[in-house]
């Protein structure tokens, strides 16, 4: 008659550190996956960013980059007018959003089909251009990979970085952009891993940083 043979402590001793090893290993492998997707996204964003300011320039009309921090999406638009650089900073709501295209303030209450000179004459000049998804591939939605999002962005036209909404990165036919950062994680919680986009204005240029930097004041420049 057979006896059953069990395990002894030194056997179970070497399966448990056998199994540390093998979740040292696949934890930073599965990190590295994250982290790939995470610099992927940021720069397939940035790429879209130099192309869109070099597009700007070539057909001389204004373009913009939609970013919608609630579906974790961006594309391209464009328009046959010529979009006006903000004179205001637009502030986010009591819930730290921006809208897009929010109507200016000096035209709420007037009516689309006025008839009044000075009415109409205000509604063209502070109504912004109709802009429309560009053909091809930038202009359809392209969406972050399932665990990258915006963490914040900050636009030049924004009074301070935003958590949410939907807003546009505006280039201008002259050769200029807006300031910005972009700010894109795979972290859910707060300190996590972090990309930002840091345009440069005056070349359509992107600077990539692992941090988040501060909104730019005017003393910067002095």
């Amino acid at each position: 008659m057979s006896r059953r043979h069990g395990f002894t402590l030194l056997e179970i001793s070497i399966a448990l550190v056998l199994m540390g090893l093998m979740v040292a290993v696949a934890v930073p492998s599965l990190n590295a996956v994250g982290g790939t997707r995470l610099k992927g996204a940021a720069n397939l964003l940035g790429g879209a960013i130099r192309d869109t300011y070099a597009r700007t320039a070539l057909l001389g009309r204004s373009t913009r980059i939609v970013l919608d921090m609630e579906q974790k999406a961006w594309w391209i638009e464009e328009t046959d007018g010529i979009a006006r650089i903000k004179s205001t900073k637009q502030e986010a709501d009591r819930d730290g959003k921006v809208a897009l295209d929010k109507l200016d303030q000096r035209i709420e209450d007037i009516e689309a089909d006025t008839r009044d000179v000075q009415e109409q004459a205000k509604l063209a000049l502070l109504t912004g251009p109709t802009f429309r998804p560009v053909e091809g591939e930038w202009g359809q939605v392209q969406k972050l990979p399932a665990d990258v999002r915006f963490s914040s962005i900050w636009l030049e036209h924004l009074d301070d970085k935003v958590k949410g909404g939907v807003m546009a990165l505006y280039f201008y036919p002259g050769g200029y952009t807006e300031e910005a950062l972009i700010t894109l994680t795979d972290d859910e919680g707060e300190g996590g891993r972090t990309l930002t986009l840091v345009v440069q204005p005056l070349t359509g240029e992107v600077l990539i940083e692992h941090d988040e930097p501060r909104v730019p004041t005017p003393e910067d420049d002095t």
